[in-house]
């Protein structure tokens, strides 16, 4: 009878024992999978980011962050995953990537001279984001030890400068373009915007070209308001005074009628 319960027990025991060893590799196998839909995810937004914020906003040190989240990534997928060639492909690839830049020279001043081709505000608003989500990848980055705490500054620091100048480049070319289609109050206005942000923003010094073209676009717009103002006003004064006349001759003409009449 002892022997009888002792065995039960044991099976009992067992069941229980593959149950909790069931749910426990169920939670593991779960816990994995969304870990590497994580890293998916934040890859593809990595490498979206690297797509659509232009390569004018980029600094060395931004982009070598960016490429080396990227290969971190990469390497923690196949880590958790399984290895494959088009993942040690883009590894290679971006490592080579991450060498040239590493030689480049710095040209930050040569960059921030130069005006960012952004005129849909909907791409501005996407690249916001996509530098907001660089902000928390640089955080991740920076307590892992990938990045010294050093370079993520600096980034942040690029990072502030690129939220400020996309603004500054979106309202320039959207002025741009205004001008092109002759509608010149919408661009005069976009440009005293432009105007604004830039004389507000902490790169000011770093801008004196963007300063230069806005002022010299706006001086030349409102000088052409004035002219077409006053073609308008001469034209309008013209069909006034015309109006006038019409008018002394129609009762000129009434007044011969009346006498005419009056005499018949």
């Amino acid at each position: 009878m002892d022997t009888t319960l002792i065995f039960v027990a044991l099976i009992v025991i067992m069941v229980m024992c593959s149950f909790l060893l069931k749910g426990h590799l169920d939670r593991k196998r779960l816990t994995r999978a969304r870990k590497i839909v994580d890293l998916h995810d934040d890859l593809r937004r990595m490498q979206n980011a690297m797509t659509i914020i232009p390569d004018l906003y980029l600094d060395a040190p931004t982009k070598t962050f960016m490429i080396k989240r990227i290969i971190q990534i990469l390497s923690f997928i196949q880590e958790i995953g399984s290895e494959s060639e088009s993942l040690k492909k883009q590894t290679l690839d971006l490592e080579s990537q991450l060498d040239k830049i590493v030689q480049s020279k710095d040209d930050s001043v040569k960059r921030l001279s130069q005006w960012g081709k952004i005129d849909d505000p909907d791409v501005a608003h996407e690249i916001r984001s996509m530098a907001k989500y660089l902000h928390s990848q640089i955080l991740i980055c920076v307590k892992s030890h990938l990045l010294p705490r050093s370079q993520g500054s600096r980034i942040v620091k690029n990072l502030k400068v690129i939220m400020h100048r996309i603004a500054l480049d979106l309202n320039y070319n959207i002025a741009k373009n205004a001008i092109k289609a002759n509608k010149l109050r919408p661009a005069l206005s976009k440009l005293k915007v432009a105007k604004g942000l830039l004389l507000k923003s902490p790169i000011k010094p770093h801008l004196n070209a963007q300063l230069e073209t806005l002022e010299t676009l706006i001086e030349k717009i409102e000088k052409k308001l004035i002219t077409v103002s006053k073609a308008s006003s001469k034209v309008t004064a013209n069909k006034l005074a015309s109006g006038v006349d019409k008018i002394d001759e129609e009762e000129a003409w009434d007044g011969k009628k009346n006498m005419y009449d009056s005499e018949n």
